[in-house]
């Protein structure tokens, strides 16, 4: 199976501090790589101005995977898993411009702090209903936060959430106060962890009933759910666009089709209309034969080291590791599509310093430091956790081999059905090392709950003084020198502490046949379903 497996399994049993971290990781933007990192690293479109779309019409989405709910509290914001379903039933508040990478209204009016990020007020449009005729409100903006904090919820969305303390100023306007310190970049973490709104009374139903039965104030409302086959998504007559025409569509149908080659085919054999995908050998080819637009971000397929246990406790492991392996090599041996990392951050971000990369191969010194650590009785001995598809498979095979290249460094690949993964990387944090892949529109929130030391939800457990004051920076400024500045001096912490070892840029891309139009993502690659229509 190529697919994208992602982190929003809460299992039972672990302690409700260990429950939420789990469901927080899923806030923070970290996914399982089950399938290809990679492409250009660069935006990029069917060539020629987009056709106007028609009004009405059907369309048909791919997805990898069903859902397992449909609220907006335990669904991961990922465009390559539930979140374009929730762009369909909620709407956006606010998003991250794809293009500037600034924070713009959708849903919501304004989101604005007068003080440095001490306190923030949102406004709301007037006149917005949820599907169900009610109104859309501070206090139902409030009773969203309210609940996403509470970890009875076991929210994914936690690590934002219980950072908040939210007031209804009046029917449209809430006062939101970050908790223990200003946060001058909170409108991030709203855009791209609290942006969708469910309705009070689906609320008011428990979570055993509001996951399926969601009421948003999207363009579209749930018509229909076969489990494990499809969703039949119909245009939402209260709309708060329907006066300019949106949506554009009747009807969305979203089918689960785990194997990205059968997305693929489907799509060019015009028995579906779209599908995202981060592979890039098939983004690659569907430029050629289909219509692609891709979407950027930092981050991408990553080696994440757990500093809390041998070998990697030791920095010289962790820098033999990387050493010992080339970025480059893996697409030129597996002809995956993958795009070699030289940074956490890709070659075009707006946050990379060019001068800061990670060092390059360099086998000599890879063995004098397995050498040295041999002699001390460290031998670099350890397992390699990967969930159990093809793709996972093929690059820990790939480094598994190149490692025996080397004396004193033994590589055990370790393949885990996805849910087993997740309890032993997010919840036990037994590994040594394994297989993550980041996607990060910006680097709040992300990074400040990926790798500040106290986060709960630092699960490679990386205690870097440096990196906490680059993280704490990041997040105290709006300044893009002094952010940029930042993120550099944390980048110069990464390649020198080597927490992780990025090989290869992250991108994901919406793949679409030529009849669809009125493709426009934001955050990191979600299509506005809204705009999406037929030529």
């Amino acid at each position: 199976m190529s697919a994208r497996i992602f982190v929003r399994h809460t299992p039972h049993g672990p302690s409700r501090r260990r429950s939420a971290a789990v469901a927080g990781l899923a806030a923070l933007g970290l996914a399982i790589s089950a399938c290809g990192g990679g492409g250009s690293g660069k935006s990029a479109s069917a060539s020629g101005s987009p056709a106007p779309a028609r009004s009405g019409g059907k369309l048909t989405m791919l997805a990898v995977q069903d859902s397992a709910t449909l609220d907006p509290f335990r669904v991961v914001n990922s465009a390559l898993a539930d979140e374009p379903r929730m762009a369909a039933l909620y709407d956006p508040l606010f998003v991250i411009d794809a293009k500037s990478r600034t924070v713009v209204p959708h849903l919501g009016e304004s989101l604005t702090t007068n003080d440095n990020g001490a306190t923030w007020t949102m406004k709301l449009r007037p006149g917005v209903v949820f599907s169900d005729g009610s109104p859309f409100d501070a206090a139902a903006v409030k009773l969203n936060y309210d609940t996403q904090a509470n970890p009875a919820t076991r929210s994914s969305h936690i690590a934002v959430a219980a950072a908040v303390k939210t007031d209804v100023v009046d029917n449209l306007t809430l006062k939101l106060t970050p908790v223990g310190a200003p946060n001058p970049n909170l409108d991030r973490g709203i855009a791209t962890e609290l942006t969708y709104i469910m309705a009070p009374s689906a609320i008011a139903k428990g979570p055993e009933k509001y996951g399926s039965e969601p009421i948003g104030a999207g363009p579209f409302v749930l018509k229909s759910w076969t489990r494990g086959s499809e969703q039949v998504f119909e245009r939402n007559p209260t709309y708060w666009q329907k006066d300019k025409g949106l949506p554009k569509l009747d009807q969305i149908t979203i089918k689960s089709i785990p194997d990205i080659k059968q997305e693929y085919n489907t799509v060019k054999s015009d028995q579906a209309d779209l599908f995202i995908s981060s592979d890039g050998k098939v983004l690659e080819q569907a430029k050629k034969e289909l219509n692609v637009a891709e979407s950027a971000t930092d981050g991408g397929q990553i080696i994440q080291f757990n500093l809390r246990k041998a070998p990697f406790d030791d920095v010289r492991a962790r820098r033999a590791l990387t050493l010992a392996l080339d970025p480059a090599d893996i697409p030129k041996t597996l002809n995956n599509g993958y795009v070699p990392a030289k940074s956490f951050f890709t070659a075009d971000s707006p946050f990379v310093d060019p001068a800061v990369t990670q060092p390059p191969q360099n086998k000599a010194e890879a063995q004098r430091l397995f050498d040295e650590l041999a002699a001390e009785g460290k031998k670099v001995d350890f397992s390699y956790l990967v969930p159990q598809n093809p793709s996972s498979l093929a690059v820990a095979e790939y480094m598994a081999s190149r490692l025996k290249e080397f004396r004193n460094v033994s590589m055990r690949v370790e393949a885990a059905e996805i849910g087993a993964y997740i309890v032993k990387y997010a919840v036990q944090r037994e590994f040594q090392a394994t297989l993550t892949q980041v996607w990060a529109a910006d680097p709040e929130p992300l990074l400040f709950g990926y790798w500040y030391s106290q986060s709960p939800f630092n699960i490679g457990g990386w205690n870097s003084p440096q990196a906490d004051a680059a993280l704490a920076a990041g997040r105290a400024s709006t300044d893009p020198a002094v952010r940029k500045q930042a993120y550099s001096d944390l980048q110069k912490a990464l390649v020198a502490d080597v927490p992780l070892w990025s090989y290869a840029e992250s991108l994901c891309g919406t793949i679409y046949s030529g009849k669809v139009t009125g493709v426009e993502s934001y955050n990191a690659g979600v299509v506005f379903m809204d705009r999406l229509g037929l030529k």
